[in-house]
């Protein structure tokens, strides 16, 4: 996995080979982590914490570039794993979508924070995905925590199934220093060290932040060094400038001349390419005592989310493997409930990359009804991706295709020349009615069965010749789609009835 390099308020990262600055030291963190290293609550199996978590899907005030929810929903799933040994389930109380350019492009700035402000959910943690982080130095931020406003800031490329952004934030969220706190501006190289480090304290940074004790590897300073935890090791951010890669420490050593040996997959470090990233068992402890404390009690909603897990494939219904459509407009896609899930992302596109002109819908029922006008004998692809607010991943089934057709049913009966069935949709509780034109008086079986092919309403009816109507009542069937079936001996007509909350 691609080690992710994130940010403290102020604290800005970046490229391997430009200066770091830090405007914000991490005081208000390592207070807290004091604070609740006093009261530690250890991290209990069986004491489930729900974590409830609103995204706001940010774009320029065109409406541009905004971030998608596919891209959310691989980032929650990505987030309970990295916490899953901690009894935390993070999920989603709720996508909030605005377009901003300050908070686009500059998310701390005067004018964007007021904004943000007005946006901010207050029963939730609040992760605003923007564009771009500005910085006071060459270095790029792509992430962090604002203590003072109590938000999450990400840049969009950040939030996916692959970084460990978010759990790095999430950290600070919840107390969490940097295990190499005090090098945050000016970590370890040989132009501003030596090795041995000679020196009890870091180089403070450049327009605020004052040096911190610089940490031993025998852990006599652990409790007051660092990021005063003691099983986090000594970390002096070696794993941005110095070290390129998860690999152990071999040269650089303390005052007293041992090797220093920090945790280079620890989520709070900046070290890259490492396998797995994990927690210590005190960071874990401190995240847990953090919930419960009583500056976190707002996000201690009481609700418990849908945490059934979403792993069977979507079981499409229609239209299917090229199906016509049956008209051009108020096209019901449908599928059966999928176990586990309460919504539904869909999409549908004229390719099956689904990049020419794509409409995309998150619905709560397993159907989803294209009101635009399609475009006739045109190819369309349609794909759904189930989940619920905590189970994400399960990303979208296999795509589904069809031709957008003329709305004609199947008549294989000779002796009717027209038929219609109107109106199509129908309200529940309202009447369709069937219109006939038949050459010849006969006699049919007239039945109307669900999108399994079980009979719901069968009935013998009189077809006489020439023009007929024959009503059918929709009160006792819910919602979904229905074939309207008449069997004969001249054969069968079959016309697709679909009915409308």
């Amino acid at each position: 996995m691609l080690r992710s390099f994130l940010a403290l308020t102020g604290l800005f990262i970046s490229s391997f080979l430009s200066a770091q600055y830090c405007s914000t030291p991490q005081e208000p963190l390592l207070e807290r982590t004091d604070a609740n290293k006093k009261a530690m609550v250890p991290v209990q199996r069986g004491v489930q914490k729900y974590i409830p978590v609103t995204f706001h899907l940010v774009a320029s005030s065109a409406g541009a570039g905004r971030i998608t929810e596919e891209n959310i929903l691989l980032q929650v799933a990505s987030i309970n794993a990295s916490y899953a040994d901690q009894e935390a389930k993070f999920y989603i109380d709720r996508f909030n979508y605005f377009d901003n350019d300050a908070v686009y492009n500059t998310p701390g700035s005067n004018a964007a924070r007021t904004q943000m402000r007005l946006r901010k959910d207050n029963n939730s943690i609040n992760v605003f995905i923007v564009n771009s982080i500005e910085s006071t130095g060459p270095g790029t931020t792509l992430a962090y925590y604002d203590p003072q406003e109590d938000w999450l800031v990400s840049r969009k490329g950040e939030i996916n199934g692959a970084s460990s952004t978010l759990a790095h934030e999430v950290g600070h969220f919840f107390s969490l220093a940097h295990p190499f706190s005090g090098w945050d501006c000016n970590p370890f190289t040989l132009d501003s060290y030596t090795n041995p480090v000679d020196v009890d304290f870091t180089l403070p940074c450049e327009g605020g932040g004052g040096s911190v004790l610089i940490e031993l590897h025998d852990r006599s300073n652990c409790l007051t060094a660092g990021d005063r935890i003691c099983d986090t090791p000594e970390d002096y951010n070696l794993g941005l400038f110095y070290q390129n890669d998860c690999s152990e420490n071999t040269t650089i050593m303390d005052k007293n001349g041992e090797i220093i040996k920090p945790m280079t997959n620890n989520f709070m470090s900046y070290y890259r390419e490492c396998a797995v990233y994990a927690f210590t068992p005190t960071q874990k402890n401190l995240i847990n005592t953090d919930f419960f404390t009583f500056q976190r009690a707002y996000i201690r909603t009481g609700v418990i989310p849908n945490t059934t897990p979403v792993v069977d494939p979507v079981a499409y219904i229609t239209p299917i493997n090229g199906e016509e459509s049956n008209g051009l407009t108020n096209i019901l896609l449908d599928w059966d409930d999928t176990p586990g899930a309460n919504k539904y992302v869909v999409m549908y596109a004229r390719n099956s990359s689904f990049t020419l002109n794509p409409v995309k819908e998150i619905v709560t029922a397993s159907e989803y009804v294209i009101t635009e006008t399609l475009n006739e004998n045109i190819n369309y692809y349609w794909r759904v991706w189930p989940y619920n607010e905590s189970m994400t991943g399960a990303g979208y089934s296999v795509t589904q295709t069809f031709k957008a057709g003329l709305g004609v049913g199947i008549n294989e009966i000779r002796e009717i020349s027209g038929y219609s069935l109107s109106p199509n949709p129908v309200a529940g509780g309202v009447e369709a009615m069937l219109t006939l034109s038949s050459t010849k008086d006969f006699t049919a079986s007239l039945e109307i069965t669900d999108a399994s092919g079980h009979a719901l309403v069968t009935e013998k009816i009189l077809i006489p010749s020439g023009y007929s109507q024959h009503p059918l009542q929709t009160t006792d069937l819910p919602a979904g789609l229905y074939f309207v079936i008449m069997h004969s001996e001249k054969g069968n007509l079959v016309e697709r009835l679909l009915i409308l909350d």
